[in-house]
């Protein structure tokens, strides 16, 4: 079991796990399908007889963490296991009864098929005799083993997930490394712009003081370096989340959240159409990021 101290690989929440077995004079075959969910959501469908082990089988889903758990169990037992067995409590309820009518009445004994057809005389295997120990041993032994395969699938699918990932935050980090050079000279691309806009109404009336001042507002509105800076912080994060592993898809969940905010935002300050595009693309990786973590416990 992973320790909270080594939260372990990145785990998708989609995966499957199974397990075989034999003990008792039984076959038995333990399968697994995992699917996201908020929380961990095991469904087992245990045959009648052995629910007592439920309990400890849900302990031993704990490295799971997140995500719906579907468990099947399909047992097999041969013939002579699951032939009728006589109820020695309801064979003496019938001897009894018949001996109350044999003293009322005359007549003669039942013949023994007529007994044991009587209600309740045979009666299936109690579940001692159906689960013994060494069955109820064995069948924890494999739950084991299929968590352990269904752990091993959803970490698989978890590493190909994070190799996409970090795929995406290097683009997008680069993405805020162009939009960020491509803001470094908005003031004097601004002045020069107001300053032929001017010329071309109002030539030679405009004083260079005012322009100047034109181009400050202009450029604070414009500004778009504490949203680079957030940016920045919220990529970093991200990637040191994906590093540390473990369960960590609900942080990674709000961090996409927090990166579309600032992308959003970013994308409306920026001052020309080619910059504008940039951001639109760092939102489309975003997307695909929320998709992508959306499938980790």
């Amino acid at each position: 079991m992973v320790s909270k101290d080594q939260p372990g690989p990145l785990q998708s929440m989609t995966g499957y796990g199974s397990a075989e077995g034999e003990a008792a004079g039984a076959s038995f075959r333990w399968e697994m399908r995992s699917v996201n969910g908020r929380g961990l959501d095991a469904k087992m469908r245990l045959p009648q007889g052995a629910e007592e082990l439920e309990p400890q089988l849900r302990k031993k889903l704990a490295p799971l963490q997140r995500g719906t758990v579907n468990i099947s169990l399909k047992l097999t037992r041969e013939e002579s296991d699951a032939a009728l067995v006589v109820d020695e409590e309801a064979l003496a309820a019938a001897a009894h009864a018949i001996q109350t009518v044999r003293t009322a009445i005359e007549c003669d004994l039942p013949r023994p098929e007529a007994v044991l057809s009587m209600r309740g005389v045979l009666a299936p295997p109690t579940a001692e005799k159906t689960f013994p120990e060494v069955l109820l041993a064995a069948l924890d032994e494999s739950f084991g083993r299929a968590v352990a395969a269904l752990l091993s699938s959803r970490q698989a699918e978890g590493a190909e997930i994070s190799a996409v990932l970090k795929d995406r935050l290097t683009a997008m980090q680069k993405l805020v490394a162009d939009v960020r050079e491509g803001t470094a000279n908005t003031r004097a691309d601004l002045t020069a712009k107001l300053r032929a806009q001017v010329e071309e109404v109002a030539p030679g009336l405009v004083s260079d003081d005012r322009v100047a001042q034109e181009v400050v507002m202009l450029a604070i509105k414009a500004d778009v370096s504490e949203e680079l800076d957030r940016l920045s912080v919220h990529l970093s994060s991200f990637a040191e989340q994906l590093e540390k592993g473990g369960a960590v898809g609900r942080r990674l969940e709000f961090l996409s959240q927090e990166l579309m905010r600032e992308a959003s935002t970013l994308t409306v300050k920026l001052p020309s159409a080619e910059l504008k595009n940039l951001g639109l693309d760092f939102k489309e990786h975003v997307d695909s990021l929320r998709e992508q973590v959306l499938n980790l416990a």
